[in-house]
């Protein structure tokens, strides 16, 4: 995750879907605040979230409870707002935010059922 967010500080566009914006130009505390929330879940959660948000993949119950419980609610948005900012990937803001809020509706529900 680190190595993806240190190529990619450079975007510059607006992109607005529902309450989900970015700016024309980030400011370098978003990206920080991104880098610190990727410290918060494992690279293998990482990669999971980020395959179930882009990809329409399942995710595991074990990467749920990191995300709920580790990540939290705050950093999973701040990741929605980094992957729409990246042109290279090319995504559609209205599916990132509609797919990762599921993501994050499915996730509460199932560490809720490990407690």
């Amino acid at each position: 995750m680190v190595a993806l967010l240190s190529s990619t500080i450079a975007a510059s566009m607006i992109v607005v879907a529902g309450e989900f914006t970015i700016p024309l130009k980030p400011e370098p505390s978003f990206y920080k605040t991104v880098e610190q929330c990727s410290m918060k879940i494992s690279d293998q959660c990482g990669r999971s979230i980020v395959e179930a948000v882009l990809e329409d993949r399942d995710i595991s119950k074990q990467c749920c409870i990191e995300l709920v419980h580790g990540m939290g609610k705050l950093c999973h948005e701040e990741f929605l707002r980094f992957y729409v900012s990246l042109p290279e990937l090319g995504v559609d803001a209205t599916h990132v935010y509609t797919r990762g809020t599921h993501v994050w509706n499915t996730c509460v529900r199932e560490a809720a059922s490990n407690i």
